[in-house]
């Protein structure tokens, strides 16, 4: 069974690779660069007030905004009409029930192909304002939040998406590697469901078992993950030469016997915790170097903690993340792990590689 999982894994990163237990998006040139915004204003109690940049997008969007509600009107009025023949409020021909008729279904039919649009273009919108605007700190709503995990993830306003995201590691006498099989934004979250399948060449089995649970710990955290992310902040340079984002995150894991782990018993986790990633490009983009650093507080299983080693089922786990990025390949190396537990601090170095999109 775990060779047939790991082989399915094996061809989607060769298909679909990116990230794994380093942030898994690449920073990209800033589409506003050497563009000027012109601020719209209104004035409240004698201040102005900022409303948003004139761009083309929000021409756009408002132009089909303008268009949707007219055909809403048009909705509205032939729904009423129809209602007050019915009611008797109103006597209607045969002719005018159809003609009424025809303009509900050719308004509905309308909206519905409106809505789609102005929505991308709304987030479109909200992506340029947060590319342009430097700095952006515990100030995301629903519509910024989205904007934010597009830019990252490089979504292109998706709000669904599949085999976004795999990526493998390396670490002592372990490997693993690791798909994010589905994510989509729930309001201002983000969350997706991955699976991982990681291999221990050690000689006993009890090494074998610790090696391959660590490995998962660093990596992504069981070989069922559910993640969970919400933004604190994102601040970049204008060129994006130089970028700072910050995430509050939970997951909540699961070790399944049936998909190969060395342990013949269920084993599940939940934490949450923050991370900051900062990276810095040469002028060229050729080259850029990043360092994230993550801080969790696990609770685990019975037999989470016996695969780890440990004693304590409630353990707190950070590590730091060294790596560089060059044209689509990206290096990663966990250099440094601090935590409640000893026996999982200051491991062997852990290293990854993937290639972004």
């Amino acid at each position: 069974m775990k060779t047939k999982l790991l082989t399915l894994l094996i061809c989607i990163v060769t298909i679909y690779s990116y990230a794994q237990h380093t942030p898994s998006f690449k920073i990209k040139d800033n589409p506003t660069l050497g563009k000027t915004f012109v601020p719209e204003t209104s004035t409240v109690n004698g201040k102005k007030v900022f409303k948003y940049y004139r761009t083309l997008t929000i021409i756009q969007q408002k132009r089909l905004q303008k268009e949707k509600e007219k055909f809403v009107d048009s909705y509205n009025t032939a729904l009423s009409k129809l209602y007050d023949n019915v009611e008797g409020a109103l006597t209607l021909t045969d002719t005018e029930i159809k003609d009424y008729e025809k303009q509900l279904k050719s308004s509905k039919d309308s909206i519905a192909k409106l809505t789609p649009v102005i929505d991308s273009l709304s987030n479109e919108y909200v992506k340029e304002y947060l590319q342009y605007k430097t700095t952006t700190v515990l100030s995301f709503g629903p519509k910024r939040a989205r904007a934010f995990f597009d830019i990252l993830y490089d979504n292109k306003g998706e709000r669904f998406s599949v085999l976004n995201n795999t990526g493998f590691s390396v670490g002592n006498n372990s490997g693993s590697i690791y798909s994010e099989l589905v994510s989509g934004n729930l309001s201002v979250l983000r969350v997706s469901l991955g699976a991982m399948v990681s291999s221990s060449s050690a000689n006993d089995l009890e090494s074998a078992k610790q090696e391959e649970a660590y490995q998962r710990l660093v990596s992504s955290g069981g070989n069922t993950v559910l993640d969970i992310e919400y933004p604190l902040a994102y601040i970049h340079s204008r060129n994006n030469q130089f970028n700072f984002v910050s995430r509050l995150r939970a997951k909540g894991t699961a070790d399944f016997p049936e998909f190969g782990t060395t342990t013949d018993k269920f084993a599940g986790s939940a934490s949450f915790g923050v991370d900051f990633y900062a990276d810095a490009a040469l002028t060229n983009n050729k080259l850029r170097f990043f360092g994230a650093f993550n801080y969790n507080q696990y609770y685990g299983t019975e037999e989470y903690a016996t695969n780890l080693g440990i004693n304590d089922k409630s353990f707190t786990f950070g590590q730091l993340t060294v790596g560089l990025v060059f044209n689509n390949i990206k290096l990663s190396f966990i250099v440094a792990t601090m935590s409640s537990e000893s026996s999982l601090e200051n491991k062997s170095v852990v290293a990854g590689g993937q290639v972004l999109h």
